[in-house]
């Protein structure tokens, strides 16, 4: 007959030994006491930082979805404007608002009284590309 051991001995069948020593806690009652960590404030300080951080990179997304938008709208305004000739690269041009629709012209504001849209640059990419009023 097996002989078996009390409950409160540590013992492993498989390897036929005593193994209190190498478990990680306490066996016995009169063991150290484990104290489990108060993890409650790391977790608070680490969802305010995520918080933090999470909302800069939206707002930063946001705002390069507005710019964005912008500029596919004003691309899409200028190619859907008339103009009799190739525009070239990096060169300005004037939008300008017409009886029949927007069309684009080389002559500056400056020089003709007509409503002016604003004034665009074609970029390396085949964008256009708003210039600030200067």
């Amino acid at each position: 007959m097996v002989k078996k051991k009390p409950d409160s001995v540590v013992w492993e069948e498989a390897s036929d030994s005593y193994v209190a020593k190498l478990l990680p806690y306490a066996s016995s009652v009169s063991g150290p006491l484990i104290e489990v960590p108060n993890v409650d404030a790391f977790k608070r300080k680490g969802v305010e930082k995520a918080s933090k951080i999470l909302s800069a990179e939206l707002e930063e997304l946001q705002s390069r979805i507005k710019a964005f938008v912008t500029e596919a709208n004003n691309t899409q305004r200028v190619y859907a404007a008339a103009y009799k000739f190739e525009p070239i690269v990096g060169e300005t041009y004037h939008l300008y608002e017409g009886s029949s629709g927007d069309f684009l012209s080389i002559i500056p504001p400056s020089q003709w009284q007509k409503p002016h849209v604003g004034s665009y640059r074609l970029t390396s990419d085949f964008k256009w590309e708003i210039i600030p009023n200067e």
